[in-house]
């Protein structure tokens, strides 16, 4: 009897927490473009975008809450320094660019910062990265509100991770 109930308290915390995470399905993304692939959490809107100084896609969770942009200098802006870059892209987020440190995932070498701060009077946590891949200066940030960006730190994480480079197959000439 004692250690049935020793077992029921020790099975009780994994029960309660199977029951609280679920399990996140996950869509590969590959970009010829960026020559780079990714997963991102199955159903989140997606949003392609360009200006004169950048062409981009956007990743946006059903909720509204998290937010991930990756994008791609082109034109006179694809000079900048990867530093310059993770300033514009600060810019463009409303952010300030915090400490900066080096990091890399799965041999992209980026500059990344993380921090918090306002846009449009909204609260705003993100992790902002950028590298010089293959030719072309790479742009991400994971963007969304304070709460949300901690209560899925591992799916901020496992986003991260996936970040690979990617190349195209073409077709043969003929």
């Amino acid at each position: 009897m004692k250690n049935l109930l020793l077992l029921l308290i020790f099975l009780l915390p994994l029960s309660v927490r199977a029951q609280s995470e679920p399990e996140i399905h996950y869509e590969s993304v590959r970009s010829s473009q960026y020559q780079l692939q990714y997963q991102v959490p199955a159903g989140w809107d997606q949003m392609r975008q360009a200006n004169d100084t950048t062409v981009a896609i956007t990743h946006i969770s059903p909720g509204q809450d998290l937010m991930l942009f990756i994008g791609q200098l082109r034109g006179a802006a694809e000079r900048m320094t990867p530093n310059q870059a993770l300033y514009h892209l600060a810019e463009q987020f409303g952010v300030t660019v915090n400490k900066q440190f080096a990091t890399t995932y799965n041999g992209i070498q980026f500059l990344e910062t993380t921090g918090a701060g306002n846009r449009d009077g909204q609260q705003l946590r993100y992790d902002a990265l950028v590298a010089r891949h293959r030719g072309h200066v790479l742009m991400i940030c994971i963007s969304g509100t304070p709460d949300a960006f901690m209560t899925h730190e591992p799916l901020v994480r496992h986003i991260l991770n996936s970040l690979a480079p990617y190349k195209s197959r073409r077709e043969p000439r003929r």
